[in-house]
């Protein structure tokens, strides 16, 4: 299989899980339902009450609702994040949506910006982020092993459906047209009093033990020679009534429709339940339908007529292209016990049964009611990350512009988005397998890994991005310990720290820059590969950032590598920074290739700022 069609296999079949667990509760409902009123509602209503799990599992979108039962009932709750990864639209593949959705833009200081994307690994205090069930599935065989079954079951089915048209079409040949003049008589009398305009055949079939409408296109009403010798006049009509019952109400299609719902869902019980009774139910509607047609004085006789039939004969109710008279010991009861009790008036309108549609239609065809996309965003990227990113407060102290920045965000996912749609079927698997291996190997040995990206769109804009654990500490003296281990200078707590500020946490990141850089971009661009990768050894750090709180206020002390530019200023100085994005910063740069920043949310003065940012630089 090729990948781009394996790629539509899979989100048709989230679809399709999806839509089977949301109609698996419907079913349930309608037989509570039912049991509820199973006195108060007529024949044809309890049928129709079926017809909301049609459209349920035909419905290939609907819109989002608060009303909607499933925002109580969701699958998402038994297994996170499978909404996400199986029911996007096609250009939203699981690698894009990590792409798009999983990246948050930093900026440090004067530094470049660089993409982190988030992976599921151990931090330096032993802490593992929370592991996401579909994620697990997705990133591993067991969703293919899964397709692989569905599709087998689909075919085996499809196969024994063609098997049995195949009988059901030699069945059809091997009979003959029943031409006699009373019989043909009747036929016609009993379809002009059904109100039957269509052309209909009259075909006697031994092959056929039971009275059966075979065909919606062309139908026919198929009875066995042996069947008819041992029915009186008015008996045949009545099954004749039954049948042309079965042609007015196209339950031939229905049928069919059914059977096309079970092939894609035979692996749901609760959907071969609810196919089960929709056919049972399918039988008492068409005998209501028939005693409609008649007097009153018939209801007896037809009731016992259709009884003996079924005490003798019974078509085959599964087959698809056939509404056969049909029915089990325990429906048999219930069919006459509503033929016994059956009037003219139960068959129109049902202020009961219609409300009970109407209603259930209002909770279960619509979608659960999704949360703010970029809301949701932000929050699964800063809030269940922490030990991967960054948040924004971290950088730019508590008076952040959160509307600025999900507008900024925002519109990075959707030029990524896009340019997802221009990737090959072949680039997005390849895209695929390498993140995958790289979170493995992240995850089993602790290193870094850069990612150098052809599409720069995909990746915020950016043409690397940086995997791997940041190196994070919640005391100041595991900080130091790391520290002294790396070459170059670090940063360490100023003995004129303001009074009140409090160590918080402690970063150290490996560079962003460098030979090792220059020589990856080189790499990544001769290899013509979507995504090139290679690990990072890194001893001296290219960004250590020192946080220190003080009740809401916060103060952050940083190093960080500069570009080639940069690296030409020398002095202390603060940018013309727009303050509703960034908090106060003060720069200090020697002309070397890393600079030293302190950003803070308090009002301290540009000269005590310079004199904590030097006490706290240790070169």
């Amino acid at each position: 299989m090729s990948p781009m069609l394996y790629e539509h296999v899979v989100l048709f079949f989230g679809w399709l899980i999806n839509g089977s667990f949301m109609a698996g509760i419907l079913v349930l409902l309608i037989l509570l339902l039912q049991f509820l009123f199973k006195n108060k509602l007529e024949a044809r209503w309890k049928y129709l009450l079926w017809l909301p799990v049609a459209i349920r599992l035909l419905l290939p979108w609907a819109p989002e609702s608060s009303l909607s039962l499933y925002n109580v009932f969701s699958l998402d709750s038994i297994m996170p994040g499978i909404h996400e990864h199986m029911q996007d639209p096609p250009e939203k593949t699981s690698v894009i949506q990590e792409l798009v959705m999983g990246s948050v833009m930093e900026n440090s200081g004067s530094a470049a910006r660089i993409t982190k994307i988030p992976v599921s690994v151990a931090d330096a205090s032993g802490s593992k982020q929370e592991s996401n069930f579909w994620n697990e599935i997705t990133s591993t065989r067991l969703l293919q092993v899964l397709v692989l079954i569905w599709l087998a079951g689909v075919i085996l089915l499809v196969a024994k459906t063609i098997y049995d048209q195949l009988r059901l079409q030699h069945a059809l040949r091997t009979g003959r047209r029943i031409q006699t003049p009373i019989l043909s008589a009747l036929f016609r009398e009993t379809q002009q009093q059904l109100g039957v305009k269509r052309k209909v055949q009259f075909i006697a079939s031994e092959r056929m033990p039971g009275p059966a409408v075979v065909g919606f296109c062309k139908p026919a009403v198929v009875i066995s020679p042996s069947l008819m010798k041992t029915l009186h006049k008015d008996q045949l009509q009545f099954i004749l009534a039954h049948e042309f019952a079965h042609i007015r109400r196209w339950d031939v299609a229905v049928n069919w429709l059914l059977h096309l719902i079970l092939i894609l869902h035979w692996f749901n019980p609760l959907v071969w339940l609810a196919v089960h009774r929709a056919r049972q139910d399918q039988e008492m509607a068409c005998d209501a339908f028939a005693l409609n047609r008649m007097s009153p004085q018939q209801n007896n006789a037809y009731g016992q007529t259709i009884i003996q039939v079924l005490e003798h004969f019974s078509g085959d109710s599964r087959q698809p292209g056939v509404a056969g008279l049909s029915a089990t010991h325990k429906q048999m009861k219930r069919r006459l016990i509503m033929i016994k009790h059956f009037n003219k008036k139960s068959y129109r309108l049902s202020i009961l049964g219609l409300t009970i549609i109407l209603a259930l239609g209002c909770v279960t065809l619509v979608n659960a009611k999704e949360k703010d996309a970029g809301s949701q965003a932000i929050s699964a990227s800063v809030g269940n990350h922490q030990s991967d990113i960054t948040s924004p407060e971290e950088f730019m102290g508590s008076k952040v512009d959160r509307e600025l920045y999900q507008q900024e965000y925002e519109k990075a996912a959707k030029k990524a988005a896009d340019a997802a749609k221009t990737l090959t079927a072949e680039e997005k698997a390849y895209i695929e397998n390498e993140l995958n291996r790289v979170k493995e190997l992240v995850k089993e040995t602790g290193d870094t890994y850069v990612i150098y990206h052809k599409y720069k769109d995909l990746n915020s804009g950016l043409d690397l991005s940086f995997w791997g654990p940041a190196h994070e500490f919640s005391s100041y003296e595991d900080y130091l310990q790391k520290a002294s281990t790396l070459e170059g200078a670090i940063m360490k707590q100023p003995s004129n720290l303001p009074a009140g500020y409090t160590f918080s946490k402690a970063i150290i990141e490996g560079p962003t820059e460098g030979k090792f850089i220059d020589d990856l971009r080189i790499e990544g661009k001769n290899s013509g590969k979507p995504i090139y990768v290679k690990k990072m050894d890194w001893k001296e750090a290219a960004t250590i950032r020192l946080k220190y709180t003080n009740g809401e206020d916060t103060m952050t002390l940083s190093k960080y590598m500069v570009d080639a530019d940069g690296s030409k200023e020398k002095g202390f100085f603060d940018d013309d920074l727009p303050v509703h994005i960034f908090p106060k910063y003060m720069f200090w740069q020697d002309g070397g290739k890393f600079g030293y920043s302190i950003s803070t949310s308090s009002d301290l003065s540009k000269k005590q700022k310079i004199e904590i940012l030097k006490a706290a630089v240790e070169k």
